[in-house]
């Protein structure tokens, strides 16, 4: 879960923050996507997560949260599997519960009995599209930062925006052009490939 592809690093246009996610797991969901749709709530915006589906692998998308040291508080995409996620639950839980014996609560977390499978009414996606890596840029008066934020599916007749929301923890799933258009407007657009070039300069 925590061998992601890329880290946070500074490089001299301002502040970078990758996705948290594997390249070989952004390298399937740009060529083998074949189906999609919300882990809860309902498109077109703030549901909790986005279930990204390959032949091979089930793929759970999800916000995170980082402070920079500025202060700003970055939300980055993290993309995992199944299985990555039930691992990163179980590591976490022990300090998680210890926090909250520490303040008098005795609450029982529930750990990974949960099933955490994607649903059978996903829809299926075209097996012909093109991925780009979406990145928010925000400027401030002593900064430039891009965060990675999106990921961008293109069809012939129809294209999918999977991504985080600006201002919560929240995920942003559409095919409305409209919505998808307003979100673009405010980010850089790369291929996956030249993305990933730039974690290993």
């Amino acid at each position: 879960m925590h061998n992601w592809a890329g880290r946070l690093r500074f490089v001299s246009e301002g502040q970078f923050v990758p996705l948290k996610c594997r390249s070989d797991t952004l390298m399937a969901l740009a060529t083998d996507l074949t189906r999609v749709g919300p882990a809860e709530g309902a498109p077109d915006w703030l549901v909790s997560g986005i279930w990204l589906c390959t032949p091979r692998a089930d793929f759970l998308a999800t916000a995170s949260a980082e402070v920079l040291s500025d202060g700003y508080l970055a939300r980055p995409l993290t993309v995992c599997s199944r299985e990555e996620l039930m691992t990163a639950v179980e590591e976490d839980l022990p300090e998680i519960e210890g926090r909250l014996m520490g303040r008098g609560c005795n609450l029982a977390l529930p750990g990974t009995s949960r099933d955490f499978s994607a649903p059978a009414e996903l829809r299926d996606w075209p097996c012909d599209y093109s991925t780009t890596v979406l990145m928010r840029v925000v400027r401030s008066a002593t900064a430039i930062r891009r965060v990675a934020c999106a990921l961008l599916f293109q069809a012939t007749e129809q294209q999918l925006l999977a991504g985080t929301d600006a201002s919560s923890l929240a995920m942003v799933l559409s095919q409305d052009p409209e919505l998808i258009g307003r979100y673009r407007q405010i980010c850089e657009e790369v291929s996956p490939a030249d993305y990933l070039s730039q974690l290993t300069r």
